[in-house]
């Protein structure tokens, strides 16, 4: 099962495509998703990297990530990619 990590924030409509696109690759490759807010209190580190990127997914051990805009091809690649 992949991990990701999955950088967005309450009511911004591109992180609500780039979830659905991560729900609709899940259905054929198994996903850990950690969803992460950037706008909660305790983030302001993470906001300050993520601020204008979002949304952001970033797969555990790959050392690299996949920001907007993208498709579910994309995703798909970035998956399949060591």
């Amino acid at each position: 099962m992949e991990k990701l990590t999955f950088y967005t924030r309450l009511n911004c409509h591109l992180c609500e495509e780039a979830y659905r696109l991560l729900v609709m690759v899940a259905l054929d490759i198994p996903l850990e998703i950690d969803v992460i807010d950037i706008t909660h209190n305790h983030n302001e580190a993470i906001r300050a990297v993520y601020a204008h990127r979002i949304p952001v997914i970033s797969k555990s051990g790959a050392g690299t990530e996949l920001a907007w805009p993208f498709t579910a091809d994309d995703l798909r690649a970035y998956l399949h990619h060591r």
